[in-house]
């Protein structure tokens, strides 16, 4: 009986504390996290990684910026995003975005290093990493290119190109006179001549043959017409000068512009005209460059209405002559030594008369006039114990009574004439401003 009793009221118990649980627990529920996308966007030469991410907005996440060799980042922006160095940080986003990067190629310097005797139209550059540079080195008339390298380049003709540059770099350009240094104590000096042509239906006159002219006189000036020299009498070679000066066609006009150095114009004027009318321009004319920055030459019609040809050159010199018409003219068919020229005068040597007139050898060695000049009666090397004088030297280019054919040389003291009258005299400034 007592067993029985017990089991009733266990059961009794356990029915008290059963049945369902559900109105019993409170109802509970948790929102599912929210992720935003962060996609990257770039150009050529780097990158970002990783490309895209999602993220929680209380998350951060660092982006690694990536360069290509030779390549820079320019500028990076989005997603509220920091740069510090290669890493990009973002956090506290709210919203998909995007990193959009920039990069550049490295800019790199190439110079251009050029000896005098001639120009490049542009000595530095800057360069993007793996391009290439290419331009054109003018040597002077007398000069040429004896060596161009740097930058890993090669010279085509007197075109430059360099390799794909890929850092800083030089590209050194050496240029070699075409005629020697003077022997020690002999400067040499260089002007820059501008021929002006004026052509007409008789007149037509070829750059070569204005090249080949330019060339002869600096042979002239510089004693190394040799052939020519080795006929005069050994009791006169000791006196035969190198005078140091030598011509080159200017290389820029008066305004900085790239120029041939050769001027031509349309123009029915005679160049021995009195007048002058061939360097004036509001006389249909050709006007001198700057006389202080040039030897300005006129070359052109020079025969009389006959058609009989009279002077066939004339130096208009400082002092003698206005300033606007400094200078030296000569006729066309004289100018030049590229065959036909005119009989006697075929050999370009009235130009390189001329040029000394102008450069202050006044008058003649022979023929007039001759009296009251600056070198006719002087010794042929200017040291007062010599006996020989210029007037002897019957071979001399300003011996105005001989052919082409018959002028070899200038004297010793014909080139302390002409260097003087540059250096201390009227055209100083000539020789100052083209040093």
């Amino acid at each position: 009986m007592r067993y029985i009793a017990f089991t009733g009221i266990l059961s009794i118990f356990l029915l008290g504390c059963g049945g369902s649980s559900e109105s019993d627990t409170p109802n509970s529920s948790y929102p599912a996290p929210v992720n935003y996308v962060v996609s990257t966007s770039f150009n050529k030469g780097g990158g970002i990684s990783p490309l895209s991410f999602k993220m929680g907005a209380s998350n951060s996440k660092i982006f690694k910026i990536e360069m290509e060799q030779g390549y820079e980042l320019e500028n990076i922006s989005g997603c509220g995003g920091v740069l510090n160095g290669h890493d990009f940080s973002v956090k506290n986003i709210n919203k998909d975005c995007t990193i959009e990067a920039k990069f550049k190629a490295h800019q790199y310097a190439v110079n251009v290093e050029t000896s005098t005797g001639g120009w490049v139209a542009q000595p530095n550059y800057k360069v993007a990493h793996g391009n290439k540079v290419e331009f054109l080195v003018i040597p002077n008339s007398d000069h040429y290119i004896e060596s161009a390298v740097g930058c890993d380049g090669s010279l085509n003709d007197l075109r430059y190109q360099t390799g794909a540059v890929k850092a800083d770099c030089t590209v050194t350009i050496k240029l070699q006179s075409h005629f020697p240094l003077p022997e020690e104590g002999i400067e040499r000096i260089r002007l820059p001549v501008v021929v002006h042509v004026l052509e007409n239906e008789y007149v037509e006159i070829s750059d070569e043959q204005i090249i080949s002219q330019i060339e002869a006189t600096n042979k002239h000036f510089r004693g190394l017409n040799h052939n020519e020299l080795e006929s005069i009498d050994d009791q006169f070679k000791p006196y035969i000068a190198d005078t140091g000066i030598q011509l080159y066609l200017a290389s820029h006009d008066p305004n900085g512009n790239p120029h041939s150095g050769i001027n031509r114009k349309v123009a029915n004027l005679s160049v021995i005209s009195a007048q002058h009318s061939y360097a004036k321009s509001e006389e249909g004319g050709i006007d001198a460059w700057p006389t202080d920055q040039y030897l300005n030459v006129w070359v052109g019609y020079a025969r009389d209405f006959k058609g009989v040809l009279g002077l066939v050159g004339r130096a208009n010199i400082p002092g003698l002559a206005d300033d606007r018409v400094i200078g030296v003219v000569v006729a066309d068919t004289a100018f030049g030594i590229i065959q036909p020229r005119e009989p006697r005068f075929n050999q370009g040597k009235t130009f390189t008369h001329e040029l000394g007139h102008l450069l202050g050898l006044i008058g003649h060695t022979h023929g007039m006039p001759t009296d009251k000049n600056t070198h006719s009666h002087l010794t042929c090397d200017g040291k007062a114990t010599t006996a020989c004088k210029n007037s002897d030297l019957y071979m001399n280019f300003m011996n105005s009574e001989v052919d082409d054919s018959g002028q070899l040389m200038f004297s010793v003291s014909q080139r302390q004439v002409m260097v003087e009258w540059l250096t201390s005299g009227p055209l100083q400034s000539l020789y100052l401003n083209t040093r």
